[in-house]
């Protein structure tokens, strides 16, 4: 049974590589493109023991890719690769106490950092003390009664923002004081009724936008203003969305993608760099699950992936860049190994 989410982003020479997990066998696994823009290699195992199914992708400074996961224990651990776009090392453990979520991003001088919502209702944050190097202990950065989603985005000039939901469904932010640096104090965005996931992206110029649903039924969204200052919480709609995933067009439009509770993948765009948005979409898919992700092919053109009822993995491109999609494809699923009881 497919568990949790989808990781996704490139290798250093601009592959696709996509994870996930499985509860068949506790691990995880990846597949990748054997060529940029082009078709897929069968699934491999990154092994692990009785992993929860949340993940992320992010890549090291030096361009290795570099795995993140849950424990059974709620802790968060690791695997990279040996070398940019080859074979992966071992897991570490990065400790942590009852993760409810987590968020990954890059600091400005290449170094990753990791916020997570621990069981006590606070986040707490985890960084690498020099590029591709070895890792800190955990800090508090507060926050009551946080809810198990997060985000951590990264304004234009570079300094880390991280996103979390209260226990009043409200939006949280707390943004480093400099780049690299330490963090100043939460201040809220409102909002009514959020639920995660929570998603952020920057606009065309570098404006920060994010997502969030709202009674789990239709998607809302903030971004900042020219100002600096923060829009109203306002509907991009949708009908019982069940996950969504947000990316950027080649020609820096934003465009979302989520699954709706008819097992249907459908998809919102702006209509221009920064501006005002489309109507839905529907890119068709049958029983699709409520699990989603979106990236982009080396030459610029979106794709969407999705989990189907049948526990395999679809994908769909666009057909060119910032133009309208192809068909459907499967990715399979791992050739499972049943666990012994």
């Amino acid at each position: 049974m497919f568990t949790g989410n989808l990781g996704l982003t490139n290798n250093a020479d601009g592959r696709l590589e996509l994870i996930a997990g499985w509860d068949n066998d506790g691990a995880l696994h990846d597949v990748w493109q054997t060529a940029p823009n082009d078709g897929w290699s069968n699934w491999a195992s990154l092994a692990g023991h009785d992993l929860q199914g949340t993940v992320a992708l992010a890549r090291h400074a030096d361009g290795r890719l570099i795995a993140f996961t849950l424990g059974s224990d709620r802790q968060l651990y690791i695997r990279s690769q040996n070398v940019p776009n080859d074979g992966w090392g071992a897991w570490e453990g990065l400790g942590g106490q009852g993760i409810k979520g987590f968020g990954v991003n890059q600091n400005t001088d290449g170094r990753l950092e990791v916020v997570a919502v621990w069981s006590d209702g606070a986040l707490h944050d985890v960084w690498q003390t020099a590029p591709n190097g070895s890792w800190s202990g955990w800090a508090s950065l507060e926050g009551h009664d946080l809810q198990g989603t997060v985000a951590l985005g990264r304004y234009s000039d570079g300094r880390l923002i991280a996103f979390a939901v209260g226990g009043d469904k409200q939006m949280y932010i707390r943004s480093q004081n400099r780049p690299n640096d330490g963090w100043g104090a939460w201040s809220g965005l409102g909002g009514q009724d959020l639920q995660g996931p929570v998603l952020v992206a920057n606009n065309a110029d570098g404006r920060l936008e994010v997502y969030a649903r709202v009674g789990g039924i239709v998607i809302y969204h903030q971004w900042q203003t020219v100002t600096g200052g923060w829009s109203a919480w306002r509907s991009l709609g949708g009908q019982g969305v069940r996950d969504f995933a947000v990316s950027e067009n080649a020609d820096g439009r934003l465009e979302v993608v989520a699954v709706w509770t008819d097992g249907v993948l459908h998809d919102v765009w702006q209509t221009s760099p920064n501006g005002g948005w489309s109507g839905w979409a529907s890119l068709e898919g049958h029983d699709l699950q409520g699990t989603v992700a979106l990236g982009s092919n080396a030459d610029g053109r979106l794709i969407a992936f999705a989990v189907g009822g049948d526990q395999k993995v679809y994908s769909r491109s666009q057909t060119a860049p910032n133009n309208g999609w192809g068909a459907w494809t499967s990715l399979g699923a791992p050739p499972f190994i049943v666990r012994p009881d």
